[in-house]
């Protein structure tokens, strides 16, 4: 079995250790354990009470990724999420607020990070962007704000997307929809640092952990049968939640897959990993995308 510490390591010596399988874009739907959970028991319900009512669909074409609002007309994803603004014209951001796909708002501006190239290319780092939409999202809806303080080892992510599901013993079974979004939990348990240098890390690390001792590679306990779960294609950009002064704040944005060399090669099964980009390490940057498109995104 191969074991990793909480410490941060090159991304050299990471993408060693897990393989050189990743995955290619869409991702990142939500997935449930093993019978008797099923998908259906991790839907949160299109209502508007929902505290995840401010957490949207990103459909272009056929394809469907995840958003969250992070300003009145400001999307936190993503950045392989969503293409160039030369090709944005069919790009639509898409609430659940009270009915399924209650409304359907045009997406005009994507602010891609400046050094993002492409997914995974030349590695997983960067890949967020801010959307500006046409218009104002109606009252009521929640705006989330972004963590304050770096993302530590064992902090429970609460993480919410649209996108494929099914059972962490089988593998994807329902496909993804813009008006179906689930919930679950997973731990943050490794890091890796930004490229420039600092110790802050940019990308989280999480394993999908079955039965006890089975498929645990990144150490840590397994949040329970009906409450862990990992990512698999269908959805892409989704939001990882903490709590911190009373509000639920955007701490990551769920973007990539890994597999581990003695682990399961099939997205969404237990004894894979999965992650995304570190919302602490960008967080000026978001503020600045927000406020340079008329808007402020929520502190």
């Amino acid at each position: 079995m191969t074991t990793f510490s909480t410490k941060r390591r090159s991304l050299a010596g990471l993408a060693a250790a897990l393989g050189a399988a990743s995955l290619a874009p869409p991702c990142a739907a939500l997935m449930a354990g093993a019978v008797p959970d099923t998908p259906a028991a991790r839907v949160d319900a299109n209502t508007a009470a929902s505290p995840w009512a401010g957490v949207g669909s990103i459909t272009q074409g056929g394809a469907t990724y995840t958003g969250t609002l992070i300003g009145r007309r400001h999307v936190l994803t993503a950045a392989h999420a969503v293409p160039a603004d030369a090709a944005i014209a069919e790009v639509m951001f898409n609430l659940n607020f009270g009915a399924d796909l209650s409304h359907r708002i045009r997406v005009v501006r994507v602010h891609r990070h400046p050094r993002f190239v492409d997914f995974n290319k030349p590695d997983l780092r960067h890949d967020i962007a801010v959307l500006e939409l046409e218009r104002e999202v109606p009252a009521g809806v929640p705006i989330y704000g972004l963590v304050a303080a770096p993302l530590q080892a064992g902090t429970t992510l609460t993480l919410v997307g649209y996108g494929a599901s099914g059972n962490g013993s089988t593998g994807p079974a329902v496909d993804r929809n813009p008006a179906v979004k689930r919930v679950g939990r997973n731990n943050a348990d490794d890091f890796e640092p930004g490229d420039d240098g600092g110790a802050e890390p940019s990308l989280y690390l999480f394993d999908f952990d079955g039965e006890p001792g089975s498929s645990n590679f990144l150490g840590g306990k397994t949040l329970g049968n009906a409450v862990e779960t990992s990512l698999a294609s269908g959805d892409s950009g989704g939001p990882a939640f903490v709590r911190e002064g009373g509000a639920w704040k955007i701490a990551g944005v769920n973007t990539f897959v890994r597999y581990f060399p003695q682990g399961m090669k099939a997205m969404g099964r237990f004894g894979t990993a999965a992650g995304g980009q570190v919302v602490h390490a960008y967080r000026d940057w978001i503020i600045q995308m927000a406020r340079a498109a008329g808007g402020q995104a929520s502190r």
